[in-house]
Parts: structure tokens; C-alpha cells; sequence
């Protein structure tokens, strides 16, 4: 009993209310489970409820970034950017485990019971207690931290009657040890992304909406902020990409609109899922050609572009950063064109009543006509043919930073209308900046640079560096072993092309020397000399053309025109200087990924795939992070320039000592590159040491040429007599 009492009183002392916490249920197919809000949020929530308890009026409380309201009072999440059902939300403080591992919190009302039961029971100090939650159901209080929940069920014996029996009890937590809760997102947002999509309601080989994938790349982008930028984070320089939804094929399917009953009605009763999936999904290809539709489309996606911008400036008045518009496959036509048909404010102006049409080579502009969203809108007729209609558009509420398309048929619907050149001038009235991204086995996706010249078809598109920092290892590999078999088998016949030109000109010197001994008065000597030396000239020429020729075909069939870097050659063929217009301020345009272990072995299989890889590419999401915070480096690049620095520093001249051997320390890539540089930048500055380095140079290069040709009189000399030709 003392030892009862003096437990009883200590634990007394130690009681702690439990915490509580917000979570919102997510669905995920027919399962569902509770996820918990950020620490940020779950405080900002709670303080609201207890302002709502204190009698003030409630309010909605933004969430997730300002992404999502929630209404406390009816514990319901609502979206603010798009269309979505309301999502159930609950202040927990007690949990359950269910059989796969999940912990399920109890209702407010359940969990506020146990925690009045908890807090009895430790003050009196006697456990074992059991609190019954329902008819059925009841948890034992075994001690502070051994607490289980039961669930009792009838069993049917072998008479037909019923015998309780009880299931496995279940673990019971009122903390939050066993969940994984993150700090929250930062409040700054740098730069604000739309993002629209491409045919169909389903994104990706899941068949996910438009909201989750945008979700998923929204979380790539987050993760790399913390593990490629933490310290531009830590210092301020940034802080956060807001990523928002653009949706408008269920405006174009809706039931005011009447779309699908009309497809419904002409459409074949048999294979009826092949049919729905292409009414839904490949049919939106062709209503964008359409004059009605098109215009349809191209209203829907500009006015959710507005709309979106000037809710998230309401929302969040101190926004003061640039804005990028991001579409995938048709959508990225979409924005093509409304981005093609932006006017500067001092041309529109001017032209408020105009139109823009695409018509022969360029957008040019006709007069706008009232029967433009009817049925029976006018076909544009010109150098790019009837079937082009007049479509108005509407001003963007903003001029995008950017425009990245990912998996885009730019350019093969810019080819249908007609057009075989874009040309160097051309480019976006708002926009300065276009990349075109896709997978090298994407099948919907078309270069663009062949578009601004044709000439740049030959150029390959530029690799994507991996998010880690390198080449992925079985490119590496590749490239390796591509790399030596070409430098072997040139090297084979480089050395083959020599050994013949010996034997020939010993071969020679000796027939040479035996028809002057018999024949030196003959006329013929000469003559047979003189054809014979010709033949040998010819011979030599045509075995020189042969081997430049196999040494060029070797490395032309070494490259690759969709996983290579833009090499020397592509280059020198400009005068170094490429191209590429102002589309992207003449710079690349064409970038692309670098293709999965998996995916190397066979490209037709995952070409599918490869069309909606891009929701979830590190490589992707880092590329555009890298754009839109030009201008600030890495935490990679911060190390980089740092171990540069310390070589530099190293290799001044008044600390150099020519008796250090460098090579012999253990150096990364950087520092070798630095300690190059450094070198180069000493004999730049010591020209005298780098003239005496070049005649040692080439008094080397002379002695070795004089023993060479010695060597060649003596096997001459020696061999004459085994080369009788």
C-alpha cells in the first residue's frame, strides 16, 4: 500500500494533458486514412478553435499554403483554386492501431471521454481499469503507457447459437510519437507556377486528377528547395514555389455544354470502354482543331489563368514575385497559342477590337466578329489553308517569367497548320523565356529548335543533369565503353595506315635501288620510276581517304542525337555561335531527360510511361528551379566554389612551390578543374617559363623525329635484301 500510494502521488504530479492535433482524412481509391496537418497549421487551427471557444466569430483558416480553407465549425477542408469535394478534418488526441499498422484517432467526443478517464485513474493510482466505449467495444487502462482497445464480435458455433469471443487487442496512443508530422511552409513565395494538362481527365498511368499529380511535382520541387538550396534557405535569399492547378476538360465535358450526350448519341454500342476512353480522352485532340471548341478552350484555360492569379493576389497581398505558366502535351499547345497571341500594352492598346488568328507563316490579326464562338465561325483562309479558325484571345492578367512545355506536340501542330519555319524573329510578346522538356521515348513529343532553323536538326537537344549530381551510372558505362571501342579501333587502323606506309616506301626505296644498278642508261627507268612513284602517291591518298572515312563513320555512329551533350562540332559548324532566335533569348531550347536503368534496356516498352513521367522527375523539377533562381547557387555549387578557392589560393604564386607534386594528392573533379585553371592562369602570368616549357618541348619533339629516321636507314640497310618485290 505505501508503495501504491507513493506511485499514486507521483504520478499525480506528472500528469500532462494530452496534445492535440489536427488531421484531415484523405481518400486514397476505396481506402482511406488521417493524415496530420503540419505543426504551423495544427497551431494556427487550434488557435482559431479557441478563439471560436472565447466567443469570437469563426472564420475560415487558411491552410496548406493558403491552398485549402477550413471551416472549424463544420470540421470540412474545402479547396480554394479548383472545384473539389469538402474533405473532413478532426482535433485528435487519442489513437488507435488498425491491423495493416495505421493509427485511426477517436472522435472529439470519444477521445475527450478517455482523457477524463486517463486523468482519474492516474490521479488515484489504480490501473486495470476498464473504460467501455460502447456496447461492444471498451479500452483497459493497463498503465501510463500500456493502454489497449477492444473490439468484441459474435462468433456462430456449430448449433447456430453466438459465443463472444474478442478479437486481438489493439495498441492505444494519446501522443504523437508514431507519426511523421512536418514544420510547415514557409509563408514567402518567390515565384507562383500554373500548370496545365493535357487530354483527358486522368494524368498518369494511375489515373490520378489533375490536383494530385500537381500535388506530387509540388512535393518533388519542396524536397529539392531543402536538399539543393538549404543554405540560400537558411540565409533568406528564398523561400518557396507556389505550384497551382489549370483545369479545363471538365469545362469542355460539362452538362451545361452537352458534349458528352451528343457523343453518346453517335457513338457505337460495342467495346464500350475503348469507346469512352477515346470520347474522353483522344477526341479532345480534335475539338481543339474544332472552331467552336477551340475557342471554348483557349476562354476556359486564359480565364482560370486570371482567375487563379488575382484570387492568390487577393489572398496573399505582399506576393511581389514572377509567375511561369507549365503545360503537358496538349496543354502546352494551348498556352502556345494564347501566349502567341499576347500583345505589349502599347500595341493593345491600339487594337482592343482585333483578333488574333494563326494565319500562314506568323499570328498576324483580323477584325473580331460576333459569330466567333457560334458554330458557324469562319475557317481562316490563307498560305496555311482553310481549317485554321478565328479564335479570340483574351489578355493574360500577367506576363509569364517562363513557359516550360513538357512532352510537347508544339511542333508537330505547328506543322500541320503549314508552318515549315518559325524563323530567328520570332518569339513570345510577353514571355521571354520557352523550354521545350521531354523524355527521350516520349512518342508525343516533337524538338522545337528544327522549328526556329532547320539547321539545328542536326544539334542535339541538351542533357538534363541528374538531380544528384551526375550522370546516371549506366549512361556513364555506356558512354565509357562506346568511348574506347572508338579510340581502339582508331587507333588500330591509325597504326595499320602507318605500318603499310613503311613497307611501302622500304618496299619502294628497294626496287629503286636495284632497277638504277642494272638499267642506268635505259629510258625505261625513268619511266617505270616515275609510274611507280605516281601509283604509290595514289595508293597512299586513296588508303588516307579510306581511313578518315571509317574513323568518321565510327564516331558517327557512336552519338546519339537525344542523350548527348552539344558537342565541339556542333559548334564550330555555327562559328560557335547557334541559331536559336529570341524564342528563349537565344538561348537552348530542347532539353532532354536521361532515360531509367529499366527503360534502357527497351524503349518501346515504357514509351507510354515515359508521356507522364514528368509529375514526379526530380531532374524536371530541378531544371526549372535552377530558371527561376538564376543567379543563386546551389549548396553543390557553394562547395564547389569554395574547394576553388582554397586551390587558388593554394597555387598562388607566392606561395608556389615547383617541388610539390600536385597529382599526387587526392583531388575531386572540381578541384582538378581548379587546379587546371590555376596552372593556366600562372603561365599566363609567367609567359617566359611557358616559352622555355614550349622549346624543351619541341627540341624533344625534334630528337625524337632524327632518331626515328636513323632508325628507319638502319632496318633500310640491314633489310634489303628480305624485301623483293
Amino acid at each position: 500500500m505505501p508503495r501504491n500510494n507513493e506511485e499514486a502521488s507521483t504520478s499525480k504530479s506528472k500528469y500532462k494533458p494530452a496534445p492535440q492535433h489536427w488531421f484531415y482524412k484523405r481518400n486514397v481509391g476505396s481506402k482511406f486514412g488521417w493524415v496530420p496537418f503540419s505543426f504551423k497549421d495544427s497551431a494556427r487551427l487550434e488557435a482559431n478553435f479557441s478563439a471560436i471557444a472565447d466567443g469570437k466569430r469563426p472564420s475560415l483558416v487558411p491552410v496548406h499554403g493558403g491552398r485549402y480553407d477550413v471551416d472549424i465549425p463544420e470540421r470540412i477542408k474545402t479547396p480554394v483554386y479548383w472545384d473539389g469535394l469538402p474533405v473532413d478534418v478532426r482535433r485528435c488526441s487519442w489513437f488507435y492501431k488498425t491491423g495493416d499498422g495505421q493509427y485511426v484517432p477517436y472522435i472529439e467526443e470519444m477521445a475527450k471521454m478517455l482523457e477524463n478517464e486517463y486523468k482519474k485513474t492516474l490521479e488515484s493510482g489504480v490501473w486495470n481499469k476498464r473504460v467501455q466505449l460502447s456496447k461492444r467495444e471498451y479500452v483497459i487502462l493497463y498503465g501510463p503507457t500500456l493502454i489497449v482497445y477492444v473490439e468484441p464480435y459474435a462468433d456462430l458455433d456449430s448449433w447456430g447459437g453466438s459465443s463472444n469471443s474478442s478479437s486481438q487487442p489493439r495498441q492505444v496512443r494519446r501522443d504523437l510519437t508514431d507519426f511523421n508530422i512536418e514544420e510547415g511552409e514557409t509563408d514567402r513565395v518567390d515565384h507562383l507556377i500554373f500548370m496545365v494538362h493535357g487530354i483527358g481527365a486522368a494524368c498518369d498511368l494511375k489515373f490520378r486528377s489533375l490536383q494530385e499529380v500537381v500535388g506530387s511535382f509540388r512535393s518533388v520541387v519542396h524536397k529539392l528547395l531543402r536538399s539543393h538550396y538549404k543554405h540560400a534557405t537558411k540565409t533568406g535569399q528564398i523561400g518557396r514555389i507556389e505550384v497551382l492547378p489549370i483545369s479545363w476538360h471538365e469545362d469542355l465535358h460539362s452538362v451545361e455544354l452537352g458534349l458528352d450526350e451528343k457523343l453518346t448519341a453517335i457513338t457505337l454500342k460495342s467495346i464500350p470502354k475503348l469507346r469512352n476512353f477515346t470520347n474522353d480522352t483522344l477526341l479532345d485532340i480534335l475539338f481543339y482543331t474544332s472552331p467552336t471548341y477551340c475557342q471554348k478552350i483557349t476562354s476556359t484555360v486564359t480565364q482560370a489563368l486570371n482567375d487563379s492569379y488575382e484570387k492568390y493576389c487577393s489572398r496573399q497581398p505582399d506576393f511581389r514575385g514572377s509567375v511561369s505558366v507549365a503545360g503537358h502535351s496538349l496543354g502546352s499547345v494551348i498556352l502556345f497559342d494564347i501566349l502567341a497571341n499576347q500583345k505589349p500594352e502599347e500595341k493593345r492598346k491600339a487594337h482592343q477590337s482585333d483578333t488574333s488568328v494563326l494565319s500562314g507563316r506568323y499570328w498576324s490579326t483580323v477584325p473580331s466578329t460576333p459569330n466567333t464562338v457560334k458554330v458557324e465561325a469562319p475557317y481562316a483562309r490563307g498560305p496555311a489553308g482553310t481549317g485554321q479558325p478565328y479564335v479570340n484571345y483574351t489578355k493574360l492578367a500577367f506576363q509569364p517569367k517562363s513557359f516550360f512545355a513538357l512532352g510537347s506536340p508544339i511542333a508537330i501542330f505547328v506543322t500541320i497548320r503549314g508552318i515549315d519555319r518559325l524563323g530567328v524573329d520570332f518569339c513570345f510578346p510577353t514571355c521571354p523565356s520557352f523550354f521545350n522538356i521531354f523524355h527521350p521515348f516520349d512518342p508525343v513529343a516533337y524538338r522545337v529548335e528544327s522549328l526556329i532553323s532547320p539547321g539545328l536538326s542536326n544539334v542535339r537537344p541538351v542533357l538534363i543533369p541528374h538531380h544528384k549530381g551526375r550522370k546516371r551510372m549506366h549512361l556513364e558505362i555506356r558512354d565509357t565503353m562506346t568511348r574506347l571501342s572508338t579510340e581502339l579501333k582508331a587507333r588500330f587502323i591509325k597504326t595499320l595506315k602507318n605500318t603499310l606506309n613503311t613497307v611501302r616506301r622500304l618496299s619502294t626505296r628497294n626496287t629503286t635501288h636495284q632497277e638504277t644498278a642494272t638499267v642506268a642508261s635505259s629510258g625505261t627507268t625513268r619511266t617505270t620510276m616515275t609510274s611507280t612513284s605516281e601509283e604509290e602517291e595514289t595508293n597512299s591518298q586513296e588508303l588516307q581517304e579510306e581511313t578518315d572515312s571509317d574513323t568518321s563513320s565510327i564516331e558517327h555512329s557512336t552519338q546519339n542525337s537525344d542523350y548527348t551533350l552539344p558537342s565541339i562540332d556542333d559548334l564550330q559548324e555555327y562559328g560557335g555561335d547557334l541559331p536559336l532566335g529570341k524564342l528563349n533569348n537565344y538561348q537552348r531550347i530542347d532539353y532532354v531527360l536521361q532515360e531509367a536503368p529499366l527503360e534502357f534496356f527497351n524503349e518501346y516498352i515504357f514509351a507510354l510511361s515515359s508521356h507522364v513521367c514528368y509529375w514526379d522527375s526530380e531532374d524536371t523539377a530541378l531544371l526549372i528551379l535552377k530558371q527561376v533562381y538564376k543567379g543563386i547557387k546551389t549548396d553543390s555549387e557553394i562547395v564547389e566554389a569554395q574547394i576553388e578557392a582554397s586551390v587558388e589560393r593554394m597555387l598562388a604564386p607566392s606561395t608556389f612551390d615547383s617541388d610539390i607534386d600536385l597529382d599526387s594528392r587526392p583531388m575531386t573533379s572540381a578541384a582538378a578543374r581548379a587546379v587546371e585553371e590555376a596552372r593556366r592562369a600562372r603561365q599566363q602570368q609567367h609567359p617566359q617559363t611557358t616559352t622555355m616549357v614550349e622549346q624543351n618541348e619541341s627540341t624533344n619533339e625534334e630528337e625524337t623525329d632524327t632518331s626515328s629516321e636513323h632508325e628507319e636507314e638502319r632496318i633500310s640497310s640491314t633489310h634489303t635484301s628480305d624485301f623483293n618485290f
